[in-house]
C-alpha cells in the first residue's frame, strides 16, 4: 500500500467508497471489507514490529500512549495483563501470550504518516494512531467493547472475530468487559449498570485473513482468537475525547495570556476557611474567572470566522506530516517552480473587514498563517494549484510580482510551499503550464 498519496482512506476502504463509509457505517455499525493478501504490502510486518518497539523510546521519550502489554489466561481462566519491556516480547510470545503494543506508530514513521493522512482525509479533530496485536494460535481477547473507533487491518495469519453489528452504547465513557459471571464491568472492576450483558448468539462472525479490514464503532461488543497460526494485526483508532479536545486548547491559548488565569486561586488559612463558609477572596476570584470564560465562549459562538478557525486548526493539524519551512537562501526568481508541500489543497478562512476582507487565514503543513486581506486573490489561486511557476503568479494573484514574491516567501518559510529544485519527490510532477481554474 503506497503512502503519501492523499488517497490512503480510499485505498484502505476499497471497494467501499469513503462517502458510503461515512454515511452508513461511521459511528453507526460494524463493517467487514474482504481484501487481498497483498493489500497491506509495505505498510507493516513482523520485522518492522520488532524495530518499532525498540525505536519508540530510542532517540526521544516515547509518548505516554506507547506501551507494551502481555495478556494471558490465569489459573481461573481469566485474562490477566502486565506491562513488559521490548526485550521481553519474544519470550512472552513463546509462552502463548498475546502481545499488545499501544501506539506502535510512535516507533514507526511510516505508520505515523499513514495515520496522519487518515486523520486529514476524514477531517478528524483528534489524533489517529495504530496499535498492534501479536497473538499465538488460539489466543486473543475475550468479549469486551472499546470506547474508541477501531479499524482492524489483518497483516498476517488469520483471526476469528465475533462481534455485535451495532454499538450497545453510543460513545461509552470507558472500555468494558464481560466477566465469567456474565456481568459487565469496567477495566477497573466497577460494575456497569447501564449496559446489559450481550447476547452472543446474535454476534456476527468472520475470519479475518491478510488484507481484510474490520471497522467497529465505539461500543461494539467483540472477541477475537488467532485461527490456525499466529496472527499479526494493526488496530487504527482515534481518540474519543470529543469536543473538549478541540475547545480546551483554544481556551488555554487565549486565557493563559492573561495573568489572572495563570495565577493560583487565593491561598487562605484555616480561620478564614470555616465549614459552611467560603473565603470571600477565593469566591470573587473563581466567580470572575467563570464570568470571563462565559464571555469568551459567547464571543466564540457568535463569531463565524473564529468557529471556522477552531475547526480548521483541529482538523488540519497532523504533526507527523509537517515539514520544516525553507527560509529562502536566495531571492525567488521568476523561472523557479514552487510546489505545494502536502497532497491536499490549501484551505483558508476569511475575516470580513470594513471594505472587504481584513485577514485571510491559510492552512497547510499543520500551521495557520494569517495574511492581510489583499492576499486573498493569491490565496484563492494557490488553493487550486499543486505546482506553478513564479512568473505566472502576477497573472492570477491580483497584485504586483514584487508583492506576490513577498507573500510566497512567507509561505515558503512556514512550509506550505517548497521549491521544486529542493524537492525529493520520486515522480516527476505534472507540467507547470497546466491550466487551473481560479
Amino acid at each position: 500500500m503506497a503512502g503519501d498519496t492523499g488517497r490512503e482512506l480510499a485505498e484502505l476502504l476499497h471497494p467501499v467508497p469513503p462517502e458510503q463509509f461515512l454515511a452508513e457505517y461511521w459511528e453507526k455499525q460494524a463493517l467487514h471489507i474482504r481484501g487481498t493478501p497483498g493489500k497491506f504490502a509495505g505498510l507493516f510486518d513482523r520485522e518492522r514490529f520488532d524495530r518499532a518497539i525498540l525505536h519508540a523510546n530510542f532517540d526521544r521519550p516515547a509518548p505516554s500512549s506507547f506501551g507494551i502489554r502481555a495478556f494471558w489466561r490465569n489459573r481461573h481462566g481469566l485474562y490477566a495483563a502486565m506491562e513488559i519491556e521490548p526485550h521481553q516480547v519474544r519470550e512472552a510470545f513463546s509462552s502463548r501470550t498475546t502481545i499488545c503494543v499501544n501506539d506502535i506508530s510512535a516507533g514507526d514513521a511510516g505508520l505515523a504518516r499513514f495515520a496522519a493522512h487518515i486523520k486529514r482525509q476524514l477531517h478528524l479533530s483528534t489524533p489517529v494512531h495504530f496499535s498492534c496485536y501479536l497473538s499465538p494460535e488460539g489466543e486473543g481477547l475475550d468479549t469486551h467493547y472499546d470506547a474508541r473507533h477501531a479499524t482492524i487491518l489483518q497483516l498476517s495469519g488469520r483471526k476469528q472475530w465475533r462481534y455485535s453489528r451495532l454499538p450497545v452504547s453510543h460513545y461509552p465513557a470507558r472500555n468494558a468487559i464481560v466477566e465469567q459471571d456474565g456481568r459487565v464491568r469496567y477495566a477497573d472492576g466497577k460494575l456497569v449498570k447501564e449496559v446489559p450483558p450481550p447476547d452472543e448468539s446474535q454476534f456476527e462472525e468472520v475470519l479475518l485473513e491478510p488484507g481484510d479490514v474490520l471497522y467497529l464503532p465505539p461500543g461494539c461488543w467483540h472477541n477475537a482468537k488467532a485461527n490456525g497460526e499466529s496472527s499479526l494485526a494493526l488496530t487504527m483508532s482515534c481518540s474519543t475525547s470529543g469536543f473538549m479536545s478541540v475547545l480546551v486548547p483554544e481556551l488555554e491559548r487565549v486565557l493563559q495570556q492573561k495573568v489572572e488565569w495563570r495565577a493560583l486561586v487565593p491561598a487562605c488559612l484555616d480561620a478564614s476557611a470555616q465549614a459552611g463558609k467560603m473565603p470571600e477572596e477565593a469566591r470573587r476570584f473563581i466567580s470572575s474567572r467563570l464570568h470571563e470564560l462565559h464571555e469568551l465562549l459567547g464571543k466564540l459562538a457568535s463569531d463565524e470566522t473564529e468557529i471556522e478557525r477552531l475547526w480548521r486548526r483541529a482538523s488540519g493539524s497532523s504533526p507527523s506530516l509537517a515539514v520544516a519551512g525553507q527560509v529562502p537562501a536566495s531571492a525567488l526568481k521568476p523561472e523557479e517552480v514552487l510546489l505545494r508541500t502536502e497532497p491536499y489543497p490549501l484551505t483558508y478562512a476569511q475575516r470580513p473587514g470594513p471594505g472587504g476582507v481584513a485577514t485571510v487565514y491559510l492552512y497547510g503543513n499543520s500551521v495557520e498563517v494569517a495574511l492581510p486581506g489583499d492576499a486573498l486573490p493569491l490565496v484563492r489561486g494557490l488553493a487550486s494549484r499543486e505546482r506553478f511557476k513564479v512568473a505566472e503568479v502576477e497573472a492570477w494573484a491580483g497584485t504586483s510580482l514584487e508583492r506576490a514574491l513577498e507573500l510566497l516567501g512567507v509561505l515558503l518559510a512556514r512550509g506550505l510551499l517548497r521549491r521544486e529544485a529542493e524537492s525529493s519527490a520520486a515522480e516527476p510532477p505534472a507540467p507547470a503550464t497546466a491550466s487551473h481554474p481560479d
